[in-house]
């Protein structure tokens, strides 16, 4: 391999860096139930109250990524990149300066939760695009940097709370984000149109994908649906265990929030090793592999919390945690390389967004189930897997 072709394919890699550090702070988003206790204290916010901010982030995360995708195929990555910066500022710098149920919900839930997906598919797509020959693997490796995002800074933030107050702490990650994307939408690049060709001569090869449909086409097939309502059960689920993984281990831990904040970050780690896991069995096994595993580790996860409740045991609540990581983990990696391997890459920033709009869904259905009544969740989450694992066998590559 001659030096010119080494540099283009190693320039790649360092866009995969700046993507994985970048993810990381997008998974900010999933530590609210770290943010929100000193919320609910201040202000007598019930927790019923509170969760609707999460069900809002989420929602307005999927929102954003739809308009990212839109708006990074018309624009490309840099315009992506710079609104989301400024969301986020505006987002986390309002938050530090609410006084009513309503102003978090504005600030936190729609603001940030727009600006996290704005800049959640802007990257997902522009770095998958470096990578044809490895895309299970790579959609788990940057999207681990999303999950581990929430126990890294879930954890920075809870010190902070500690240490400063909520308000101090919502206004350092205003500036911070502010100041992190708008450099990342200069160092991040757009991977040339003869990189697939580039893998070929250097004896790699991009893995073909069944079909290449713009998204009115993938609307019209039969298993974009079956695979959005299998997303829907296996996100709902996950919803479930992220919404209240600080405040159940806080009632298991006797109210201690720096604690239950690292045991609810376990989640984090091995939902940031899941994804990679999840990422690179696709690439060995294909789809129907990976979304069996998926569905059978919530059901897993749903049966070790069951029993953690009926017993109070934190041990058994650590090994829930670790399994309901690798099983929410596996979500996001199987909705890129499957929208990826079924329906192209050509499109596939639009068409991802599209497929990741099963939060929309999930995001409200998760939640429905009583916040306080912790048995009846683990029980959800049994369900909607089972109902995972019946979809699963009713993908056909020909449908």
């Amino acid at each position: 391999m001659d030096e010119a072709l080494k540099r283009k394919l190693s320039i790649r890699w360092f866009y995969l860096a700046v993507g994985i550090v970048l993810m990381l702070f997008l998974g900010l988003i999933y530590a609210w139930s770290v943010f929100r206790m000193p919320l609910e204290q201040e202000f007598n916010w019930s927790s019923a109250e509170s969760s609707v901010t999460f069900s809002i982030s989420m929602m307005m995360f999927c929102i954003g990524g739809l308009i990212s995708g839109i708006l990074t195929s018309k624009k490309g990555a840099k315009v992506t990149l710079r609104c989301c910066a400024t969301c986020l500022a505006v987002g986390f710098i309002g938050a530090s300066k609410i006084n009513t149920l309503m102003g978090i919900y504005i600030t936190y839930g729609g603001l940030c939760g727009f600006g996290v997906g704005l800049g959640y598919n802007a990257i997902i797509g522009t770095i998958l695009k470096w990578f044809p020959d490895k895309q299970g693997l790579i959609s788990g490796v940057i999207l681990m940097g999303f999950g581990f995002g929430s126990m890294v800074l879930g954890t920075v933030g809870a010190q902070m709370i500690l240490a400063f107050g909520w308000r101090n702490t919502f206004f350092c990650f205003g500036v911070a984000f502010a100041i992190i994307f708008l450099l990342a939408s200069v160092l991040i690049q757009i991977a040339p149109d003869s990189l697939s060709k580039i893998l070929e001569q250097s004896g790699k090869q991009a893995r073909p994908a069944i079909e290449e449909l713009d998204y009115k086409q993938m609307l019209r097939r039969k298993n974009f649906w079956l695979f959005f309502f299998w997303a829907i059960c296996v996100s709902s689920a996950g919803m479930m265990i992220m919404n209240i993984s600080a405040t159940y281990a806080n009632l298991l831990l006797g109210d201690n929030l720096t604690r239950a904040a690292t045991i609810a970050g376990i989640i984090s780690i091995t939902n940031g090793i899941g994804r990679v896991c999840i990422g690179q069995l696709f690439d060995w096994k294909g789809y129907r592999v990976t979304m069996m595993a998926d569905v059978l580790l919530y059901i897993l996860a749903g049966a070790l919390l069951l029993c953690s409740f009926m017993t109070m045991n934190v041990a058994i609540l650590v090994i829930a945690y670790i399994v309901s990581g690798f099983a929410y983990g596996g979500i996001s990696p199987n909705i890129s390389a499957f929208t990826s391997y079924f329906f192209g890459r050509k499109n596939f920033t639009l068409n991802y967004s599209i497929a990741y709009l099963n939060l929309l869904v999930a995001s409200f259905l998760g939640p429905l189930f009583a916040a306080d009544q912790y048995n009846v969740i683990f029980m959800g989450m049994i369900g909607l897997a089972l109902i995972g694992f019946v979809l699963t066998f009713c993908i056909q590559k020909n449908r």
